[in-house]
């Protein structure tokens, strides 16, 4: 009687591969769940000589993505983000829904305890800058 050895073997290769690729799925979810940005910044946008507090608020959605809002609250408060992109130590993104496009693109310094870069809107272009606060 002849043996066939074949099956026996891609199944065992098969779940050898299942099951190694099951730990890395989930480590890519628990990257993202550990995204640097996750939690509650405080600082301030200054464009045309003007300063005007902040305060971003970083979550994850139901899909696991970053999202978030924006408080500034000389203005509104609540504001939706959208747009984000972030990767590594950098972010991009807009407040929704707001005439003029206001774009914000920084980066975490080496601490990773404050966000700053670039602010534009309308035309106008300046700076913003944000710590994490420790929620008590």
């Amino acid at each position: 009687m002849k043996k066939r050895r074949g099956f026996g073997v891609y199944l065992t290769v098969a779940l050898a591969l299942a099951a190694m690729a099951a730990p890395a799925s989930a480590a890519g979810r628990a990257g993202q769940e550990k995204s640097p940005f996750l939690g509650d910044w405080k600082g301030s946008i200054s464009v045309a000589g003007q300063d005007l507090e902040i305060m971003l608020h970083f979550t994850l959605d139901a899909d696991k993505k970053l999202s978030g809002t924006i408080d500034i609250p000389a203005q509104a408060n609540g504001l939706p983000l959208g747009e984000i992109k972030a990767e590594a130590k950098t972010i991009g993104f807009v407040i929704s829904g707001v005439p003029g496009n206001p774009t914000f693109d920084g980066a975490l310094d080496e601490s990773g305890k404050k966000l700053s870069g670039a602010f534009t809107q309308s035309g106008y272009t300046g700076t913003f800058s944000a710590e994490r606060t420790e929620k008590t």
